[in-house]
C-alpha cells in the first residue's frame, strides 16, 4: 500500500520515519479555509482540506484502477497553538514570532494536531469514521474510508528574558513553526513540562495514528471481506439486556443488612463489568466496608437473591430481536459470553430470547476465567468451529474490548448500554456504534 503524507513538514517526515513506515511526500496546495472557531475542529478541518487535496489529485492523475484495490492511503495533518483563546499558527513576521513567544513564556498553553485518513479505493460503504466526501454520494463507486481525529497536548513554559527571546529568533527555529517555537530543537530549554503526547507537539500524534490507521484498515478488511465473518459474540448485561435494575434490587438487599446502600443507577453501571464477586465488593467498598469484612456474607447473599430475581425489570435494548434474527437469517451464528453465572445467564437469554436462539451460551463457571480473559470465547470458537478471524464481539464496556482483543476478533462497542465512547475507544474498540442496527450496516 503507497502511504502518501500530504505535508512538507520535515518533522512528520521525522515522525513517520521513527516508527518505521514507508511513504511518499505529496504537498497539498489548496487554499486553507476556516469555518470553525474551536481549536480542536480548526485543526481536523485543515488537515481533512489537506488529504482531500492530495487525494483528489493523485485520483486524477492515477485514474480510478489506482484505487479499486484500497492500495492509497493519504495522511493530512495540522498543528495550532492554543493560547488564552487565540489560536496560533506559523508567524508572519520576526515580530509576530517575538509577540508569540511572550505570551506563552512561563506559562502554559495548548497544542492541538488534527490528522485526517483517507484510504483509497474501498467499492463499500464507508463503515468508519464515515461523512461525505469532497461533495460526493458517501454510498458511490470507488468511495474512500475516512476518518479525522485529534490530539491536544498542554505545553508549559519557563519565563524568558528579551534576550533569550531574541536569541532564540536569531537561530531562525521559530519561523515555520505553530506558535514560534519548535519543542524538538533549540527551545527545549525553555520547556519546563509536557502534558500529553510528545510527537503531537511535534506536529504529529504518531501513536494515536498508528492505532487509527489500524482501525481504519480492519473496518476495510470487515466490509470488503464480510463472507468471511461466521459468527458474533455478545455480552449480555448492557448489551443484549438492559438488566441494571435488577443488578441494582439484588445487591441493594444483599448489603443492606450492614447499612450499606442503596446506590444509584449510575453507580451500578460502573460497579458491574468483571463478575458478580467484584460487584459485591466495590457495594462494600462504597458503603465503608474497604477492608471487604462482609464479603462473603454479602456474596452468598447476593447469589441468592439474583437466583430469585434475575429477571427483575429486564428487557431487550430496542434493536437487538430484530439485529439477532437478521444475523440468522444471513447464515451467521450468534453466541453469548457473560460474566454473570451461568445458570443465570442462560435464564436470562431463554426467557428474554427463547430456546434455540443461540447457537452457544457461555456464563461464568467454575474453572473459566472471567473477561477479560479470553477463555470463555474461545470455547464459544471451538463449539461453533470457527476462528478469531471469522468473529466480532460485540460488548459495552472496556473489559469486553480487551476480552475482544485478546481473543483476537474484530471488536465492536456499544454505545446503548453502561459505559461511554472513550472507555470504549481507550480499550481499542475497532469501532463504537450506537444502535443495534449499525452493526448489521456493517456487515452488509
Amino acid at each position: 500500500m503507497r502511504v502518501i503524507l500530504a505535508s512538507a513538514s520535515p518533522r512528520r517526515r521525522e515522525l513517520l520515519t521513527q516508527i518505521g513506515w514507508q511513504f511518499e511526500v505529496c504537498v497539498s496546495t489548496v487554499e486553507e479555509r476556516i469555518s470553525r472557531t474551536l481549536p480542536e475542529e480548526v485543526v481536523e478541518e485543515l488537515s481533512g482540506q489537506k488529504a482531500e487535496d492530495v487525494y483528489r489529485r493523485l485520483r486524477e492523475l492515477g485514474g480510478q484502477q489506482t484505487f479499486e484495490a484500497g492500495t492509497v492511503l493519504v495522511i493530512g495533518a495540522d498543528t495550532i497553538v492554543s493560547c488564552d483563546g487565540r489560536l496560533l499558527g506559523k508567524p508572519k513576521s520576526r515580530e509576530d514570532a517575538a509577540s508569540m513567544l511572550r505570551m506563552l513564556q512561563g506559562r502554559s498553553h495548548h497544542v492541538y494536531t488534527g490528522v485526517t485518513l483517507i484510504l483509497g479505493g474501498s467499492r463499500e460503504r464507508p463503515c468508519y469514521g464515515e461523512r461525505p466526501f469532497c461533495g460526493e454520494r458517501p454510498d458511490a463507486e470507488g468511495q474512500p474510508l475516512i476518518k479525522s481525529f485529534h490530539e491536544e497536548t498542554e505545553v508549559t513554559f519557563f519565563p524568558m528574558s528579551e534576550e533569550e527571546i531574541t536569541e532564540y529568533l536569531d537561530t531562525g527555529e521559530p519561523f515555520d513553526k505553530a506558535g514560534a517555537y519548535g519543542i524538538q530543537g533549540f527551545c527545549a530549554r525553555y520547556i519546563r513540562g509536557i502534558r500529553g503526547d510528545y510527537g503531537n507537539v511535534v506536529g504529529l500524534p504518531v501513536g494515536r495514528l498508528y492505532q487509527e490507521v489500524r482501525k481504519l484498515l480492519r473496518g476495510k478488511n470487515l466490509c470488503a471481506k464480510n463472507l468471511s465473518k461466521k459468527l458474533v459474540i455478545f455480552d449480555l448485561d448492557g448489551t443484549l439486556s438492559d438488566s441494571i435494575a435488577s443488578i441494582k434490587y439484588c445487591a441493594d438487599q444483599a448489603v443492606a443488612p450492614w447499612g450499606y446502600g442503596p446506590f444509584g443507577i449510575d453507580q451500578y453501571k460502573y460497579f458491574v463489568g468483571d463478575g458478580a464477586a467484584n460487584l459485591i465488593k466495590r457495594c462494600l467498598t462504597a458503603g465503608g466496608d474497604t477492608e471487604n469484612v462482609h464479603f462473603k456474607e454479602a456474596y452468598a447473599r447476593y447469589r441468592e437473591i439474583f437466583r430469585e430475581n434475575c429477571m427483575y425489570q429486564v428487557v431487550p435494548y430496542e434493536g437487538i430481536p430484530e439485529l439477532l434474527a437478521a444475523l440468522k437469517e444471513k447464515g451467521l451464528k450468534i453466541a453469548v459470553f457473560s460474566n454473570k453465572p451461568h445458570e443465570e445467564t442462560v435464564h436470562v437469554i431463554e426467557t428474554l430470547f427463547g430456546k434455540g436462539c443461540f447457537d452457544v451460551i457461555q456464563g461464568q463457571q467454575p474453572g473459566i476465567a472471567i473477561k477479560p480473559s479470553p477463555e470463555g470465547a474461545l470455547r464459544i470458537l471451538e463449539r461453533v468451529g470457527v476462528t478469531a478471524d471469522e468473529t466480532v464481539y460485540l460488548g459495552d464496556t472496556g473489559t469486553d474490548m480487551k476480552t475482544g482483543k485478546a481473543l483476537g476478533a474484530y471488536t465492536v462497542g456499544a454505545l446503548w448500554g453502561f459505559r461511554e465512547r472513550g472507555e470504549l475507544e481507550a480499550d481499542h474498540a475497532d469501532m463504537v456504534i450506537s444502535h443495534p442496527s449499525e452493526l448489521l450496516s456493517l456487515i452488509e
